[in-house]
């Protein structure tokens, strides 16, 4: 009887390992290898250790806090700090999974870098030729794919020292 219990014990334990739940606003990705075999949409799904990973990926808007350093146009060093909500779309069957954190953060730093450069500094917070209006409803494509929803210019800091080795100090 004691041996029937423990076998029964440890069956539910093996199965237990086997079942893994998302969380709010996740699905779960499983993966071998790191390449994407399939994605569970609903709460639960399968996956042998050892074998299989299994790992979130975060559903509807994912906000990123960004800070970039650049220089406008009109050759002002700044920093900008801001934060954007991406509408992420889904991953697909065969990619290498990434951290959608992490590359979305990249992306994203690189495109307001690249709006900073083409605006003079006092264009950055407009509300219709600055940051914001230049960044929402962009498509961010490569290995995390989505569209910037909305952005809040946290802050725009006109740096008087930039702090470059290049420069001397006085």
């Amino acid at each position: 009887m004691t041996i029937l219990m423990i076998a029964a014990i440890a069956a539910a334990l093996v199965v237990a390992s086997l079942i893994r739940r998302a969380g709010r606003e996740e699905c779960l990705v499983v993966t071998r290898h790191r390449r994407i075999l399939r994605t569970a949409s609903g709460s639960t799904t399968v996956a042998v250790p050892g074998f299989h990973e299994v790992l979130e990926w975060p559903t509807g808007q994912l906000e990123v806090a960004v800070v970039v350093r650049s220089r406008t146009l009109d050759e002002q060093d700044v920093r900008v700090l801001a934060t954007a909500a991406v509408e992420i779309d889904p991953p697909r069957i065969g990619d290498a999974y990434v951290d959608p954190h992490a590359v979305l953060y990249s992306a994203l730093e690189r495109r307001i870098a690249e709006a900073v450069r083409a605006r003079p500094a006092e264009w950055l917070t407009d509300d219709q030729a600055g940051l914001r209006s230049a960044l929402v409803g962009v498509r961010v494509d490569g290995l995390v794919r989505g569209v910037v929803a909305d952005v809040v210019i946290d802050e725009v800091d006109l740096l008087l020292h930039p702090g470059r080795p290049d420069h001397e100090s006085f």
